[in-house]
């Protein structure tokens, strides 16, 4: 039985991920985009943004949950602390996205 819990425990986990992270920070992005009505690029780039995120390690998910509870505070407190949402997606889309391209491009 514990062998099999093991066996599940990455699936629950890259869903945890696909769920929470994906979801949050694919609808914010579509939302700028204004795509926002699409379920199918919803899902689709969260899939992608879980994917991406799994192969990190717990630091950057920590860092990455940070951003996406910041980039969802309401308007007035982001005012408050002097913090834009626009600029807060672009600090997220490029903690995911420049190791990528960075391994890509050293590779």
């Amino acid at each position: 039985m514990a062998e099999r819990n093991h066996a599940l425990r990455p699936y629950l986990i890259g869903g945890v991920i696909f769920l929470t992270l994906g979801v949050a920070i694919a609808s914010e992005t579509l939302s700028r985009l204004g795509l926002e009505g699409n379920y199918v690029y919803l899902f689709s780039m969260a899939f992608v943004v879980a994917a991406i995120i799994l192969g990190r390690n717990i630091l950057v998910l920590l860092v990455l949950v940070a951003g996406v509870v910041a980039m969802n505070l309401p308007e007035a407190m982001l005012l408050r602390y002097h913090l834009d949402r626009d600029v807060l997606l672009a600090v997220i889309c490029a903690i995911i996205l420049v190791p990528v391209m960075y391994e890509r491009v050293v590779a």
